[in-house]
């Protein structure tokens, strides 16, 4: 008797679990046989039952994404057991809050390049600089333009 194709190829889960796999297995399609060791590692973390209430509550179209935020989740869960992807996101705000600040850092300081750039312009031209006595912040204090070239 020949075996059809959904029983030759059952799934990594059915297999897993030694079920026939059937044409309706919701799991089927987003675990292979060919790549057991994606379904074990979901399976450790969230066990069938809820795979199956995940990917059910989804539509049809979201679900291979949703099968790729469990992989993930259970990835970072069994390398970190206590913070799984907590310890990924609080890093790459960090990294996120390092820009934020660097960005500021340049900003701030094309803004005072260009002011010096100003000044320089006026100064050659022998004309003063309409802004020589506007503050401008650096750091925890206020400085005025004039001072910077009153030597």
């Amino acid at each position: 008797m020949a075996k059809t194709k959904t029983e030759s190829a059952a799934c990594a889960a059915c297999r897993m679990q030694r079920k026939k796999c059937s044409e309706q297995c919701i799991l089927a399609s987003h675990f292979p046989s060919d790549d057991p060791e994606k379904f074990a590692m979901v399976h450790r973390v969230f066990g069938t039952g809820n795979i199956i209430k995940m990917l059910q509550g989804v539509e049809d179209s979201e679900r291979a994404e949703a099968v790729n935020s469990m992989v993930y989740e259970a990835s970072a869960r069994l390398k970190d057991p206590v913070h799984g992807t907590g310890t990924a996101i609080h890093q790459l705000m960090q990294k996120i809050t390092d820009l934020q600040n660097q960005l500021a850092a340049t900003q701030k300081e094309l803004m005072n390049m260009r002011c010096e750039n100003d000044k320089l312009v006026f100064l050659c031209n022998g004309t003063s600089h309409p802004f020589d006595n506007i503050l401008y912040e650096e750091g925890d204090h206020l400085q005025c333009w004039g001072s910077l070239w009153d030597e």
